[in-house]
């Protein structure tokens, strides 16, 4: 039976855990929890294990998250450098984290590098990934089943790793950025938040999910909302004015050398 311990006890590690736990890929008791703040452990509903320091966590585990914030990845690798983790694979969610940073500090040790986004709370989350050549395909294979436990994964390789920073993890925050603008708009409208929050977030799940089903073009479905002179136009008329595209565009360019530039610090 496979063992996983995860240092760091966040948000997306229980988020991972829970979908883990949920597959009932492997039992919860199996599942080893390290943090220096054990209230973390309280966000944990099932019948976790845990350790009291990285060492006895890493010589338990086959499969080891390393999911604190990158501002303290270095700490945790330095405690594990000393450990014998021969056969040990390493996952790690940190962002600007390169999987060469931790071959630097682990030596020669398997390792996936991975970037999930926070829709992976509730179980729909994107998350790319990615591994060095030591990790097995059957290794890699379950890696990629705990994460398809919390939604969609997508194979891609290093390089391309902080450019779809912008595309799928810091995304989320674009789009509640939108949406808040709406609320606003609509309050502007004379409507309250409670009134339109649910018919503006599934109006969205709609669009988006027509956008999956349909064989359409996006252009063609914009068309079919709008009709010459009418009220669709006269907003879009408005979108592109204030260039829009252009300020998306921009907006995933300063992401994107933002991660570049966290890669660089590490």
């Amino acid at each position: 039976m496979k063992k996983i311990l995860f240092i760091g006890a966040g948000n997306m590690a229980s988020a991972i855990a829970g979908g883990i736990v949920n597959s009932k890929m492997i039992e919860p008791e199996q599942i080893y929890l390290y943090d220096k703040n054990v209230n973390q452990y309280a966000k944990f509903n099932f019948n976790y294990s845990s350790v009291d320091s990285i060492e006895s966590g890493v010589n338990i585990a086959d499969y080891i998250f390393l999911s604190v914030k990158p501002q303290n990845i270095k700490e945790v690798l330095n405690d594990i450098a000393r450990l014998n983790v021969e056969n040990k694979i390493f996952v790690s969610i940190c962002a600007g984290i390169t999987i060469s940073s931790i071959e630097n500090s682990l030596g020669n040790v398997k390792v996936v590098r991975t970037m999930p986004n926070t829709p992976l709370l509730i179980g729909q989350g994107v998350t790319a990934i990615c591994k060095n050549k030591l990790v097995s395909e059957d290794e890699f294979d379950f890696v990629k089943r705990i994460f398809s436990s919390s939604g969609y994964v997508s194979e891609i390789k290093e390089d391309d790793i902080n450019s779809l920073t912008s595309i799928t993890s810091s995304s989320p925050a674009y789009i509640y950025l939108f949406v808040k603008s709406m609320l606003i708009g609509a309050e502007n409208l004379g409507f309250n938040y409670e009134d339109t929050l649910e018919m503006i977030c599934k109006t969205l799940i709609g669009s988006a999910n027509m956008i999956l089903s349909s064989d359409k073009s996006i252009d063609e479905l914009i068309s079919m909302v709008k009709s010459p002179n009418g009220t669709t136009e006269k907003a879009l008329n408005v979108l592109e004015d204030k260039q829009l595209i252009d300020i998306i565009c921009q907006a995933m360019s300063e992401c994107t050398k933002r991660a570049e530039e966290l890669a660089k610090l590490n």
